[in-house]
């Protein structure tokens, strides 16, 4: 019997089909911990929501730890370049050092609220994970670089005498907080804190760290 061709057009390179089938893993393990906001789910639940084989699953990673470590890692590399990227530049060009500090607060604090449903389910795991626990470490260490040098850079083009070591501070109040509002960390059946609307609580939190780096 002849041979089929496998000339342009005709079939898929079998290391793209196994790409492919390891992003519908990836989408699948990240719809799960979406939905539970927790890591309670099985490789099994991953295979029949990515229609893709347990072995197919196993020729790449070592089991379900793995595969959340990994998850874990290429999103968080994605949430960093967007984390440089918006909040970077949320500050250049404003008409003052308050307007610039609102727009630093406001652009990191999106980020947090678009992604809660990724970032909470990790906050969980990092507990008994030391693996995740430091990869969310290195993000946040990261983040809060980034929102300190935006600060210093507003700072300085409006003349406003600002130390790291006080942005350093004004990160670690602003962060606390929209974490704690959030509710990061908990599971998604609870309800974060609800006592201001999102835009309420942007004017708080933009105005606390107005105060704190604000020289009297």
């Amino acid at each position: 019997m002849a041979t089929r061709s496998s000339g342009p057009g005709l079939s898929e390179p079998k290391q793209q089909r196994s790409r492919d089938s390891f992003a519908k893993v990836r989408q699948a393990t990240l719809a799960l911990l979406r939905e539970r906001g927790t890591g309670q789910f099985s490789l099994a639940e991953v295979s029949a929501r990515a229609e893709v084989s347990i072995g197919s699953i196993y020729g790449r990673v070592a089991g379900k730890t793995e595969l959340l470590r990994l998850v874990q890692s290429q999103e968080f590399d994605r949430l960093d370049d967007e984390t440089a990227l918006r909040v970077g530049a949320a500050g250049l060009g404003a008409p003052s050092f308050a307007r610039a500090t609102t727009r630093i607060v406001a652009a990191y604090a999106e980020i947090l609220r678009i992604n809660r449903d990724l970032l909470s389910p990790f906050f969980l795991l990092g507990v008994d994970d030391e693996a995740i626990l430091e990869r969310g470490h290195r993000s946040g260490d990261a983040g809060q670089a980034v929102f300190v040098r935006a600060l210093l850079a507003a700072a300085a083009e409006h003349g406003v005498d600002l130390s790291p070591q006080t942005a350093d501070w004004a990160f670690e109040v602003f962060y606390s907080l929209c974490v704690r509002y959030l509710g990061l960390g908990v599971a998604a059946t609870a309800t974060p804190d609800g006592a201001y609307d999102w835009d309420d609580l942007l004017e708080r939190l933009a105005r606390t760290v107005s105060l704190i780096v604000t020289p009297a």
